[in-house]
């Protein structure tokens, strides 16, 4: 079985120490390394393989700079909230984490939660490579109907070097770089309509 490697970002000790005994509950799973809210983890990402990031909410605030210079770190970032939401950055969503886990929650929906993840993964890792975040999936309709960068960026109130970081990881994906290109993946997988197209003004 595949050993998936996990790193913790969380300020309390109490509260890492509470994830690793959850964590260490699941087959397959290998707590890698702890860090607290300003310890710097990525060399440790950049050195070592690296499967999920579990990040407090407030050390999520705290290395928002990271999270949106490097858009492709919320692929593997499963997000441990608390009840306080206030004052989350504009310019990188909380959606687009893979999972969110709340403190509150039991252990066993905590636990059902990460081995779901973990069941996607195993399913068939070369697919799942491919697929678009939801983020993406909303880039590339927006990008279908026409829209530049900038208005993306308008439009979901993000930075437009943050809309260009998520083509680049489309392109990657999908090895598509046209526009015509993209819309025909668009249709074909539901994205956006054919009529949807057609009815866009010409520019």
């Amino acid at each position: 079985m595949r050993i998936s490697g996990f790193i913790l970002v969380i300020d309390s000790y109490l509260v890492r120490q509470g994830v690793i005994a959850l964590l260490n509950r699941i087959h397959g799973v290998r707590v890698l390394k702890e860090f607290g809210a300003k310890e710097a983890f990525l060399p440790y990402l950049e050195s070592k393989p690296v499967d999920y990031i579990v990040i407090g909410l407030h050390e999520f605030q705290h290395w928002s700079g990271l999270f949106i210079s490097k858009p492709e770190l919320l692929e593997k970032t499963i997000l441990l909230e608390d009840e306080h939401k206030d004052g989350l950055m504009e310019d990188v969503s909380t959606s687009d984490v893979q999972a969110s886990l709340h403190l509150m929650e039991d252990r066993d929906s905590l636990i059902a939660k990460i081995r779901n993840l973990l069941d996607r993964r195993g399913e068939d890792p070369e697919s799942l490579s491919m697929e678009l975040s939801p983020r993406e999936i909303t880039i590339v309709r927006l990008v279908s109907m026409g829209l530049t960068n900038k208005e993306i960026a308008e439009k979901l109130f993000l930075s437009a070097h943050t809309v260009m970081s998520h083509r680049k990881n489309i392109n990657s994906k999908l090895g598509i770089k046209s526009i015509s290109g993209l819309t025909i993946y668009a249709i074909v997988n539901n994205i956006i309509t054919i009529e949807e197209v057609s009815s866009l003004p010409a520019k």
